[in-house]
């Protein structure tokens, strides 16, 4: 692989921009194209050619980093469907009507099943604080916020006064948020689709959350992983971000940029290094389980490939991000997966930690910068 070419796969050069609600998956990858999509490349080439591998706490030989979108909180509650309808009934003309129809029935559907059900299915968040407490891990979890400047039929809908169960007592988005936090997990902010171009969109989103929590958000992770390359770093650093963890795959898992490693954002217009670290997303649930796009596995193949890349990264010493949305809790093979493969990983006895903290860690410890060591490669 040449030197052009690396460089510009890392720092994303080479991919396409968003176009027409399309997010350009791993089929547009060059690592896919070259046959490295299962391959942290970059990683190797530097341990090959430098000999050293990061510095974890502890010693510990890589680290594994768990992460939630919080796409959406319940499933049959009358005010959020009501308001879901609204929702696409105002977002009517961006996609197509018959998306739409079966949208508005699914939500009406919901109404009725909750009628009969004593517990919504979706408020299980105990369980996935209980299940990383096990193995010692803290997680990111990315919330929506509540309002956008510029609608957009994917966004959440949910508010955070909005009531759910947790540890069998009812309370509102808003004290989750704070209650996970207190615990010593992270909170994040989950944006909407239209901020990925704009500072006063996320800006104002940012502040929703810091609000709710009452201290400093550093890290996001864009919804849909909808990020330009041209525009999207450079906005996310004006709004105050540290630490983003959207480069990933919806339809596939691996190395996007060839690295598992953190390394430093660049403003494709100036070529200037900007004050945002990326901690690249190696495998997301939904492109491993939807029935109808993407993988589609099941779940001893699944727990393959978890093996096959946790390996790849545990020979470089760099960082394993998963990404699990709560509400697919639902999903047998998808919670099986999660429980089963945080056991496999335990094994290894990696460093658990949030975006955050990886950030933090890396920034202050870490003495390894893939952007210069590309730059001054020979050939």
């Amino acid at each position: 692989m040449k030197k052009k070419l690396k460089y510009d796969i890392l720092t994303g050069k080479i991919f396409p921009s968003p176009s027409k609600n399309r997010v350009y998956d791993y089929s547009h990858s060059p690592q896919n194209k070259l046959g490295k999509l299962y391959d942290p490349s970059i990683d190797q080439l530097w341990v090959e050619r430098e000999g050293v591998t990061p510095k974890w706490p502890n010693n510990k030989p890589y680290a594994v980093c768990i992460t939630h979108d919080v796409d959406v909180i319940s499933l049959q509650s009358n005010k959020e469907n009501i308001r879901r309808i609204k929702h696409i009934l105002k977002t009517w003309k961006q996609q197509k009507s018959k998306q739409n129809s079966i949208l508005v029935f699914e939500s009406l559907e919901n109404i009725m099943n909750g009628i009969f059900s004593k517990q919504d299915p979706y408020h299980r968040f105990e369980d996935w604080l209980n299940v990383e407490q096990e193995v010692g891990a803290r997680s990111t979890f990315f919330f929506a916020p509540e309002y956008v400047l510029k609608p957009h039929y994917t966004d959440c809908w949910y508010k955070y006064d909005d009531i759910l169960k947790f540890e069998g007592e009812k309370i509102s988005v808003a004290e989750l948020m704070r209650e996970i936090n207190r615990r010593g997990w992270e909170i994040g902010l989950h944006p909407s689709w239209n901020s990925y171009n704009s500072v006063d969109e996320l800006k104002h989103q940012k502040d929703q959350v810091e609000k709710v929590i009452e201290n400093e958000i550093v890290s996001i992770r864009q919804h849909f992983l909808h990020f330009d390359n041209k525009i999207t770093p450079a906005v996310q650093s004006a709004a105050g971000f540290k630490y983003d963890a959207t480069l990933g795959f919806n339809d596939n898992i691996g190395f996007r940029r060839g690295t598992s490693y953190v390394y430093p954002l660049i403003d494709l217009v100036s070529n200037d290094r900007l004050p945002i670290w990326e901690i690249p997303l190696i495998i997301q649930d939904g492109a491993m389980f939807h029935p109808k796009k993407g993988m589609r596995l099941d779940k001893e193949t699944a727990l393959e490939y978890i093996q096959l890349l946790k390996e790849k990264v545990r020979n470089v010493g760099g960082i394993l991000t998963l990404l699990w949305h709560p509400h697919l809790i639902v999903d047998e093979i998808s919670w099986n997966t999660f429980q089963e493969g945080l056991k496999m990983l335990q094994k290894d006895d990696p460093w658990f930690a949030s975006v955050r903290e990886i950030g933090d860690w890396w920034s202050n410890n870490v003495k390894i910068d893939l952007v210069s060591f590309i730059e001054n490669l020979e050939k």
